[in-house]
């Protein structure tokens, strides 16, 4: 006898809380940090939240046992809880928890409001072509960041510019010109096209759906029990042929479930009331559609929660005390953004002029209660000119000058 699997009118509902909420707290992560200034108060930057960060790190804390600028252990914790769920269910951090994701599903609703039924779908010669540009991202991403040690996509990056909006705009044009312009553009597009910069341009999607193919995740259809009225492939947003495949285990699926949710079958009225034939799968058991949504979040935040207990959950480094070098002198890589230059001075025992001169920079243009980060803007530089980096090479100078 098969297993009754009732319909759940509530997953996708609950399922826009869930994304909804994860966008809140990232959004409130981002003001945090931009309006506090980060720091020991324990406001992370965007980077020490993003789980491709952990991918971009990997090789340099492999090889050498430092981290990347911006990035911490957060970021292996988050890497390995996306890894995870792929694993088990697919790319569920892409269709229930990315925050990217969800302002792009946000447009679309929009979109829908706004001009009705319009739904532009690209013919296949296009979009195939341009879903194998994420792959090309994905690479040219990792491969470089690598090789030069640096966050290279960062100025492309489009949530980091969305993170550092509360930063003002002539700030957030100066360093993320190329990363607003493809949140706008992902965006305004995005209110004909579902998830377009998850589909065509999203490094970290490209390498979740190549671990979601070597997990256990599936979305299984009865072909006997198929009502054959394409509400599914319809409502894919990202346009998997359903309706041709006995069980999707694409890398292009997000895990969302909408398909699953509007399949009729299992609603009341029809010839199979109580029994649905397209259900998510693990290992080829199908599951109720809820027990994908509950099952993600356990893994996810215990993965987080567990990583903090234990003391793996780090988003700042370590305090410049504790940062001593192998040389014996304090790691002028400890430096960070909210640090001001009187910190600076007294932290690493250099008379502030000595600083001002190594720098060569005057304190009336720049006081000494004048943070790092802010020191570029003061000048009328942007951050690619001067940038805290400049500030950890003065005093790595001067500590040389001093041996």
């Amino acid at each position: 006898m098969k297993k009754n699997h009732q319909h759940s009118p509530w997953v996708q509902p609950a399922r826009l809380v869930v994304q909804l909420a994860f966008l809140a707290f990232a959004t409130f992560a981002a003001w945090r940090h931009q309006v506090l200034g980060g720091g020991p108060d324990g406001s992370a930057p965007v980077d020490a939240l993003c789980p491709f960060g952990g991918l971009e790190a990997l090789f340099k804390f492999v090889s050498s046992g430092e981290f990347i600028q911006r990035l911490n252990t957060s970021d292996f914790v988050l890497l390995a809880g996306t890894i995870v769920l792929a694993l088990t269910l697919g790319r569920y951090f892409c269709g229930w928890i990315c925050p990217l994701g969800t302002l792009q599903e946000l447009a679309r609703k929009l979109g829908q409001k706004l001009f009705r039924k319009v739904r532009i779908t690209l013919p296949a010669r296009i979009d195939s072509p341009l879903r194998w540009l994420k792959y090309v991202v994905l690479v040219w991403a990792l491969v470089f960041t690598w090789k030069t040690g640096t966050l290279i996509i960062r100025p492309y990056d489009p949530w980091a510019a969305y993170a550092h909006g509360f930063a003002g705009w002539s700030e957030v044009w100066a360093e993320f010109s190329a990363g607003v312009s493809i949140l706008l553009g992902s965006l305004i597009i995005g209110l004909f096209i579902d998830r377009v910069f998850c589909k065509y341009l999203c490094p970290l999607g490209a390498f979740l759906g190549l671990t979601a193919k070597l997990g256990l995740f599936s979305i299984k259809r009865n072909g006997e029990g198929c009502l054959v009225c394409n509400k599914c492939e319809k409502t894919c947003p990202v346009n998997i042929p359903i309706m041709a495949m006995h069980a999707v285990r694409s890398a292009e699926c997000i895990g969302c479930l909408t398909c699953t949710t509007t399949c009729p079958t299992g609603k009341k009225g029809t010839a199979d009331e109580g029994r649905t034939f397209l259900l998510p799968a693990i290992a080829g058991r199908q599951i109720r559609p809820a027990m994908v949504g509950w099952a993600g979040l356990a893994i996810f935040i215990g993965m987080i929660g567990s990583a903090q207990l234990t003391g793996y959950w780090r988003t700042q480094p370590a305090s410049i005390v504790a940062a001593v070098t192998s040389a014996g002198q304090l790691d002028a890589q400890a430096i960070r953004g909210y640090m001001t230059l009187e910190d600076v001075s007294k932290s690493y025992g250099f008379e502030l002029d000595k600083l001002y001169r190594e720098l060569g920079i005057s304190e009336q243009k720049v006081p000494a209660t004048s943070k790092c980060k802010e020191i570029g803007k003061l000048l009328g530089l942007s951050e690619s000119e001067f940038d805290t980096q400049k500030v950890r090479d003065a005093v790595v100078r001067l500590q040389n000058k001093g041996k």
